[in-house]
């Protein structure tokens, strides 16, 4: 009988659990004002924190799982080709076509003249918010090196990465928390059903090798 490569329990329960507890606030608080939350609770040290984490480019992502993925199963290693292919393939339909318009937190606030804080080297846009395609890479991304993962704990480490990663897009005031919502769910269900497909479908003995042996 096949032994199953990982658990998703924990990846799926800390997911799951972040969307529940962050969907009420986008029901009673609107975008603005969970913008100006976030961003408003600011220090020194977050910012540099947060300066690194939300400039780390989505391509970094991929490197990491294509590196990863190199030393697991041959299924795994495509699973991961193809989810992020979906991943990149959706962030530009979406920033470039179906919501090339959709405005950032930028427009509004220079609009409504609002201060807020700009953290020092982050360079706003005005389009493109609707979703955050950053988050969205990031969530596919550790989602997948997640799944791949036999350690419970570096499940919840790589969940906890991509959590800060979509609030760092909030604190600098890059996009809207609705943004970084819908960008983190379209990119752990991209990783998730892609995934589940190649783990239950390619199971002869050839798709349970390495790709590389160590």
């Amino acid at each position: 009988m096949e032994q199953k490569y990982s658990n998703k329990t924990v990846s799926i329960i800390c997911h799951s659990l972040l969307a529940l507890l962050v969907l009420p606030l986008l029901i009673f608080y609107k975008k603005e004002e969970t913008l100006l939350i976030i961003n408003g609770h600011y220090s020194n040290w977050l910012d540099t924190f947060m300066y690194h984490i939300t400039r780390l480019p989505e391509l970094a992502y991929v490197l990491f799982l294509l590196a990863l993925g190199l030393f697991t199963q041959k299924r795994f290693f495509l699973a991961v080709v193809i989810a992020m292919a979906i991943c990149g393939l959706t962030i530009i339909l979406n920033k470039y076509l179906i919501f090339a318009d959709a405005p950032r937190p930028l427009r509004y606030l220079n609009d409504h003249h609002i201060p807020f804080h700009h953290v020092p080297g982050i360079q706003h846009h005005s389009n493109g918010s609707f979703p955050s395609g950053h988050t969205m890479s990031a969530f596919c991304a550790l989602a997948l090196a997640a799944f791949i993962s036999k350690n419970k704990g570096m499940q919840f480490f790589f969940f906890l990465l991509a959590f800060v990663s979509g609030y760092s897009r909030v604190y600098v005031a890059q996009h809207y928390l609705i943004d970084v919502y819908a960008g983190s769910i379209i990119g752990f269900a991209i990783a998730i059903i892609t995934f589940v497909i190649f783990e239950s479908k390619f199971i002869t003995p050839y798709w349970q090798q390495p790709v590389f042996k160590i």
